[in-house]
């Protein structure tokens, strides 16, 4: 799972919500018990003060239980709790007066109120009808399940983009047959059938452009085979080989422009093995089509026959051969300097520096430089996907007066 998607960031929210609405209920419900209990305390003043007002104005109440029920008090007949009260309450307040000490008592969360005097000793109880809570709860758990059916109610509504990214990824893997369409009505709904639509408007482009280029490929690949048939039949020996030559590097064009637009396209299949890394070499070397003396005179090979790399031999040997073909045509001196150091594979040549930054040459059909005025603007776009596509990395580098295309096997 993903540590910041969406669902969690909203259930870290509703969580937080949750939290702080039991908090405000349980001090709402606090304040309420602190209000009640205050309000005993209150009415033992009250009876404390008020008895003292009779005994000072030389009256006496009618009976010490019906006047302390007045106030809410009654008395505590049972000695196991008065001797309990007594020695594991907590004192509140206390009050001396001529008629004796009156010690207001806190007990199991109840209040008792203790009368001492010479002649005898009381303890009360206060007695109150304890307002309901009922009414907090209820609000409460309403608070509470309305919280918990919203958050249900937005994360149903966000699961469909769980579909529609699992789609997406489909998409971007090069399956173009997707669907995600959806019938709701909302935001989402809107997203992923807008998606949908440019899937398949993007579905039909490729493949007409699939069919344009077959097609093209198709019609071309026809008179070069009949031009190849009629090259056979010429007397000329010299011609001849320069017909067959100049056909067969049309086909391997053709096969090549094919391969290059699978892999641009993301279509094309890799197939990886481990190959010697010589083999790989040959194999763009023989693809270049140059001749054996241009071949030695071209190619300044340092290899080591020994080198095994895992990688799709037929797209990492074009990406080589992509190399090769640039340090040929954009070197001063026609040399190419292919090394082997440290797992590092460097092509290198003579020329001058480019005027723009590399990452400009990464790009296709660049143009507007006189470095590449004669390419076709796609050889290193091709070249640094082929790469990545086969778990390696491209480094460029200019050092004394030679550009360097590297690749480090090591990573």
């Amino acid at each position: 799972m993903i540590k910041n998607s969406l669902s969690n960031r909203i259930t870290l929210v509703f969580v937080f919500s949750i939290i702080l609405l039991t908090i405000l209920f349980f001090i709402v419900y606090k304040y309420q018990n602190e209000r009640e209990l205050e309000a005993m305390k209150q009415r033992q003043l009250q009876s404390i003060n008020y008895i003292f007002i009779l005994y000072r104005n030389n009256l006496s109440p009618h009976g010490i239980n019906e006047y302390f029920s007045n106030f809410g008090l009654r008395q505590v007949t049972n000695l196991n709790l008065k001797q309990s009260v007594l020695e594991r309450g907590i004192i509140v307040f206390q009050k001396k007066t001529d008629l004796g000490v009156f010690s207001s008592i806190r007990y199991n969360g109840k209040y008792y109120l203790y009368v001492d005097n010479l002649m005898s000793d009381i303890l009360l109880e206060s007695v109150y009808v304890k307002k309901s809570n009922n009414n907090i709860w209820i609000v409460f758990f309403i608070a509470l399940t309305i919280l918990i059916s919203i958050y249900i109610s937005i994360l149903k509504s966000i699961a469909p983009l769980k579909e529609l990214s699992r789609q997406i990824k489909k998409f971007a893997a090069g399956d173009m047959q997707i669907d995600c369409k959806s019938d709701k009505d909302d935001e989402i709904a809107e997203v992923a059938n807008e998606f949908d639509k440019a899937a398949s408007k993007l579905r039909d482009l490729i493949q007409s452009r699939q069919l344009f280029l077959r097609a093209i490929m198709h019609e071309l690949k026809t008179p070069i085979g009949k031009g190849r048939i009629v090259s056979e039949m010429l007397k000329d020996e010299k011609a001849k080989s320069r017909l067959i030559n100049i056909f067969e590097r049309l086909d391997l064009l053709i096969n090549e422009f094919s391969k290059i637009e699978q892999i641009v396209s993301k279509n094309y299949s890799l197939r990886f093995q481990e190959y010697k890394l010589i083999d790989i070499i040959e194999s763009a070397i023989d693809m270049l089509m140059l001749e054996d003396e241009k071949k030695e005179l071209y190619i300044d090979l340092n290899i080591d026959s020994k080198m095994v790399i895992r990688a799709d031999f037929e797209s990492f040997s074009l990406a080589i051969k992509n190399l090769l073909d640039n340090a040929i045509k954009y070197s001063d001196d026609k040399k190419v300097f292919v090394e082997l150091e440290d797992g590092i594979l460097c092509i290198s040549n003579r020329a001058k520096e480019f005027k723009r930054p590399i990452e400009e040459y990464y790009k296709p059909f660049v143009s507007g430089s006189n470095e590449l005025k004669d390419g076709l603007g796609l050889g290193l776009y091709i070249v640094e996907n082929i790469v990545k596509l086969n778990n390696f990395n491209l480094d460029y580098r200019y050092e004394n007066g030679m550009h360097k295309f590297c690749i480090d096997f090591k990573e």
